[in-house]
């Protein structure tokens, strides 16, 4: 995806990590931040979904910082935010204050709407061409994304607990397909609310129409 991206014009990519290096959860949007400055840019984090007890379960889902609404939401924020705990920093999104204020900013810079449209973009193109259920857009408190002061996603392409989507999230094809799927909606979502543009999700004020 990186690759794809690093062709088009006027685009600069960052990885937060290009090897298996662990780069604690708290810190990948605090480095796409700290990259961004004032500049418009978009943090997307990609990964692969799991749930042991029901293996039949598949498809793709990719999510926006907010509360957690269902029990499926909130089984993902706490699998996503597990790594907190290994390093000592658990977090519990109801009793932590700054989890909650950062919510509560993140509502007020409008942050969440332009997630939620990027969120829409990555659905809709994985559509083209993943075979398991589109699973939607959701929302749920995920740390990785909490401290990404920008339009910002977490992208589930899959359950690696389902054998027959774990082998084909493994092909290489499936791989590129993916990367150019979220590739395209990167770019969509900056064709659509081009830098510099009136009331796009750069200046903090949507538009009527995107309300």
């Amino acid at each position: 995806m990186a690759d794809l991206l690093r062709r088009e014009p006027g685009i600069e990519v960052r990885l937060t990590r290009e090897d298996d290096t662990f780069v604690p959860i708290w810190d990948r949007g605090e480095l796409a931040t700290r990259w961004k400055g004032d500049r418009p840019a978009v943090f997307i984090s990609i990964h692969a979904n799991s749930l042991p007890g029901r293996r039949s379960v598949n498809g793709f889902e990719t999510y926006f910082l907010s509360e957690a609404r269902t029990d499926h939401e909130r089984r993902v924020a706490a699998i996503e935010n597990a790594p907190l705990q290994l390093q000592e920093q658990g977090v519990d999104p109801d009793e932590e204050p700054d989890l909650g204020f950062i919510l509560g900013d993140l509502r007020n810079l409008d942050h969440q709407h332009w997630s939620a449209l990027l969120a829409e973009y990555v659905q809709e193109e994985l559509s083209e061409f993943h075979p398991g259920p589109d699973r939607g857009v959701k929302q749920a408190p995920l740390a990785v994304l909490t401290n990404a002061l920008m339009p910002a996603v977490l992208v589930e392409v899959g359950f690696i607990s389902n054998e027959e989507e774990a082998l084909l999230m493994a092909q290489r094809e499936f791989q590129d397909e993916a990367a150019r799927a979220i590739a395209r909606a990167v770019l969509r979502f900056f064709q659509r609310y081009p830098p510099g543009s009136e009331g796009g999700p750069f200046d903090g004020v949507p538009r009527d129409e995107d309300r």
